[in-house]
């Protein structure tokens, strides 16, 4: 037996949501119901539903900031969403919709034959269009198994020959299978990445929290790339909070996400320049949407190249490379920043950038604590 689709309806005017949620659930409809836009992000967050039928005028947050915040959030973004507007005639309303990310948009009075041949076309679509998105997922974790198996037999080969397996051979060949196993390892990493990338947009992941210090995290990160940090000549600074209380996480995910930030940090920084790791309680007063309470929060500031202002709103983008500009042309995967941004969301937490070109960047990660 299919599932029932699931409708969230948001409406400030109580009466509208009756009559959508009678009409709606006469048509075999899973409805929710939320009657502002705050409201309208929290319940999309926590229960993802296959459409979100949205009222553009509402106080406090309007039906196009609400689109906004949903569009942004990684949990949200595919939502398709309609709009209901009580003005037929504002061109430029229903334009500001759809380049917003509205998938349609419908007029009250609500015609009612109309409304539910809008709601099963778009959500055909949807289904449709998530089918093709699974098909690309599976064949893509196909692709990516497939591709581990054998470079996990050459990475045994060339341990071998570093382990001294091979020792009768000239220094020159040595050298030529250390350069191989860096190269190997180096894929097998962008291997993993692609599965993990896969693994968030299929909703496949499963987080193991366990309560832990997110100092220890920190620190682990840190310990493991001062080393690369020497070798450039970077000055690797460490201001930790030793108050934050502990959270719950997934150790493993968040130890991804901050050697990720770091690693970046200090291959896009130049000799002699600085990064400055910081952990401290952040406070959000609700200024920002689902986002409440006391958070552990780390920067990662550098002295490096820094971004122009038009690269920021896409650095998270998959496979997305930002133009550094300048002396320093680093490339990376376009993964890094992907998996970041998805496993602290995952986590029901943020991610913050500021940058300036010739100056540096700094990213910041929250996570709730308790």
């Amino acid at each position: 037996m299919e599932e029932r689709q699931r409708i969230l309806a948001v409406d400030d005017a109580v009466d509208n949501l009756i009559l959508l949620d009678r009409l709606l659930k006469r048509r075999g409809f899973d409805v929710v119901t939320a009657s502002s836009g705050t409201e309208c992000l929290t319940q999309s967050a926590m229960l993802h539903p296959d459409l979100i039928i949205l009222d553009v005028a509402m106080p406090d947050m309007d039906g196009f900031e609400t689109l906004k915040h949903l569009r942004q959030n990684e949990i949200t973004r595919d939502i398709p969403v309609i709009f209901l507007t009580a003005n037929s005639k504002d061109a430029k309303s229903i334009e500001q919709g759809f380049a917003l990310g509205a998938d349609e948009y419908l007029t009250k009075p609500i015609e009612q034959d109309e409304l539910i041949a809008r709601v099963n076309s778009i959500l055909r679509i949807s289904k449709a269009e998530r089918r093709v998105e699974q098909l690309k997922a599976d064949f893509q974790s196909m692709l990516v198994h497939d591709l581990r198996s054998p470079l996990s037999v050459v990475i045994g080969v060339l341990e071998l020959g570093e382990k001294g397996e091979f020792d009768n051979h000239s220094q020159e060949v040595k050298d030529l299978l250390a350069t191989a196993l860096k190269n190997a390892h180096k894929m097998l990493g962008l291997i993993n990445d692609i599965l993990d990338v896969a693994k968030f947009e299929a909703g496949k992941v499963q987080l193991s929290k366990q309560p832990g210090d997110f100092n220890v995290v920190v620190e682990g990160a840190v310990g493991r790339l001062k080393m690369l940090a020497r070798e450039k000549g970077l000055e690797l600074i460490v201001d930790e909070d030793a108050n934050i209380p502990n959270c719950e996480f997934d150790n493993d995910k968040i130890d991804q996400a901050v050697t990720n930030l770091l690693s970046n940090a200090i291959k896009f920084t130049p000799k002699n320049g600085r990064v400055t790791v910081r952990t401290y309680v952040k406070h959000f007063d609700g200024e920002l949407p689902m986002l409440n309470g006391n958070y552990a929060a780390m920067d990662v500031e550098d002295t490096g190249i820094g971004m122009p202002a038009e690269e920021l709103p896409h650095i998270f983008d998959r496979y997305r490379q930002a133009q550094t500009g300048g002396p320093h042309r680093e490339k990376g995967t376009g993964l890094g920043l992907t998996i970041v941004k998805r496993v602290v969301e995952a986590h029901g937490g943020r991610v913050f950038v500021e940058s300036v070109p010739g100056k540096g960047t700094k990213f910041t990660i929250a996570i709730p604590i308790g």
